[in-house]
């Protein structure tokens, strides 16, 4: 978990929503989601934080180079629509980028630096659940749920995932 601490003090150059296609999926808090993260001091690679695959708990940390394909912001929510009703058999499923960058609803995370990280905690259970990135006027908290991963931030995708989790016990967030 010491990655996530070489993380504190990076600055934000563009913001991707990581998404694996939402076929037939009936909730949009079931959307398999992650951010993606390019920072200013490495250009050419994408940083995404979500939950470790084999494990579907811990919070993981995976570098890849950036995607040759991406959708912008305006294309989100009318691509995860036409993924939930399901209606066309010939599209083909794979991990969809979408670059939020210039979105109103990231501004406050673009363009700034993490401030802090804290791992979510079950209360008497030591490996964490999640991980809050803080930044100085919003957050990204990445959970699992029931597809692998969702992310929230003060103005997108508020289903109140943590709710899910206090039914395991007291949630605590431990700083990084």
């Amino acid at each position: 978990m010491t990655e996530f601490k070489e993380l504190i003090k990076k600055k934000i150059d563009k913001l991707y929503l990581v998404v694996w296609p939402p076929w037939g999926e009936e909730r949009e808090s079931d959307i398999d989601i992650s951010c993606g993260f390019v920072f200013t001091s490495e250009p050419n690679k994408l940083c995404v934080i979500r939950v470790d695959k084999d494990e579907l708990w811990s919070p993981h940390i995976t570098f890849k180079a950036l995607p040759a394909n991406k959708y912008s912001w305006e294309d989100f929510y009318p691509r995860m629509e036409m993924w939930m009703k399901a209606e066309d058999d010939d599209l083909i499923i794979d991990t969809e980028y979408y670059d939020v960058t210039k979105s109103e609803l990231f501004k406050n995370i673009t363009g700034n630096e993490i401030v802090g990280l804290e791992f979510a905690i079950i209360e008497g259970i030591l490996e964490p659940f999640g991980v809050k990135i803080l930044f100085k006027d919003d957050y990204i908290i990445s959970l699992p749920n029931s597809d692998g991963n969702t992310v929230e931030t003060k103005a997108f995708n508020k289903n109140e995932s943590v709710e899910n989790f206090k039914r395991l016990g007291n949630v605590v967030y431990s700083k990084v």
